[in-house]
Parts: structure tokens; C-alpha cells; sequence
């Protein structure tokens, strides 16, 4: 008689067992076991390896950024089918780590770090930008650069002062007299 009821108690113990597992794999910490082809990233859970899945990015729109998650990134596994898979998982990445630490610890402060060598900084109390690439700028492709006041420098001198020197300078002539000064100016 009591049968049907100790099966209906296996089931009920069983679909529980399912749920806690399947529960158990709905967010998970992981760390970046690697990212085949940029486009996606194998994530270590445990034992466990998921499939090359997607790894969010801060924008996928008309406002788009590439960032590629680094072999070690921890990162956050949604996992949508709740599945022992992993096939419908998303990596979310950007947790700090000690192998991976925050660029900053001055909470006024918005930090952008390009690798070991290239970085730019902002003070948001002072509003102050500094933008540092040990390799240089190689290309900026604009039209013109402006800045408030209409200035432009660089360690030496502004560039009003290179004007100056430009429009009254004067070259030794052959015959060992001075050339006059320049015809066309470059002052304004």
C-alpha cells in the first residue's frame, strides 16, 4: 500500500537532487583557462571546463569596446540552461584579483590600464587627464586638436613662442651678412 507513495517520494527526492544540482551551476566563480580566437573564452569552475562560451564587454552597440579576458581573470558563469554543459553559459569578467589588482586604490580616480607600458588617468575632483604610452601616439587621425585657451606645447615651449621665433628669425647670408627676416609669418 505504501508503495506508490515511496516512488512518488523517490521522484519528488530525485527532481530535488536535480534542482540543487542545476541550482548549484546556475552562478558560478571561475578563473580564464583561455580565450580561443578573441571571440570567446574556455572558463576553469572547479573540476570542471566549460565549452568556449561569450564573455561580456562593457559595450556591444553603436558604442562598441574589445577587451579579451586574460588567461587567470576571474570571472562570473551565468549559466542559462542550468545544465551540466555549460553550453549556454555567459563569463562575466572584471574581478579583481591578486594576480589581476585594481590599477588604483584612490576612489577619485577613473583608471584605464592598457597593458604594462600604456595608461590614462583622470582625477575627478581636479577634472586633470594624463594619458602615458611609453611606445608613443603613433597615429591620431583629426582634423584639428584645440584645447581651451587655443594653445598647444610640449616640454619645450608653446607653440606661440615657436611662432615668435619663426617670424623673426633671420639666416647668414653667403656673403656673410644677414638674410632678412622671414616674408611669411606664422603668428596670427
Amino acid at each position: 500500500m505504501l508503495a506508490p507513495v515511496e516512488e512518488s517520494l523517490a521522484e519528488l527526492q530525485e527532481a530535488a537532487e536535480d534542482n540543487r544540482r542545476q541550482g548549484n551551476n546556475l552562478i558560478c566563480k571561475g578563473v580564464v583557462k583561455s580565450a580561443p580566437g578573441g571571440k570567446r573564452v574556455v572558463v576553469q569552475i572547479g573540476e570542471n571546463t566549460t565549452p568556449p562560451i561569450q564573455f561580456l564587454v562593457p559595450g556591444a552597440g553603436v558604442t562598441s569596446v574589445y577587451r579579451c579576458p586574460s588567461p587567470g581573470e576571474i570571472v562570473i558563469v551565468l549559466n542559462f540552461g542550468t545544465g551540466d554543459d555549460f553550453q549556454s553559459c555567459v563569463a562575466l569578467t572584471g574581478l579583481f584579483s591578486d594576480q589581476f589588482p585594481f590599477p588604483t586604490e584612490n576612489s577619485d580616480e577613473v583608471v584605464f590600464k592598457y597593458g604594462e607600458k600604456a595608461y590614462s588617468r583622470i582625477d575627478v575632483t581636479s577634472g586633470k587627464m594624463t594619458i602615458h604610452a611609453a611606445g608613443g601616439v603613433e597615429y591620431v587621425d583629426t582634423p584639428e586638436v584645440k584645447n581651451s585657451d587655443g594653445e598647444m606645447a610640449d616640454k619645450v615651449r608653446r607653440m606661440s613662442e615657436d611662432r615668435r621665433i619663426y617670424d623673426g628669425h633671420n639666416h647668414p647670408g653667403d656673403s656673410g651678412g644677414q638674410t632678412g627676416a622671414a616674408n611669411q609669418k606664422q603668428g596670427g
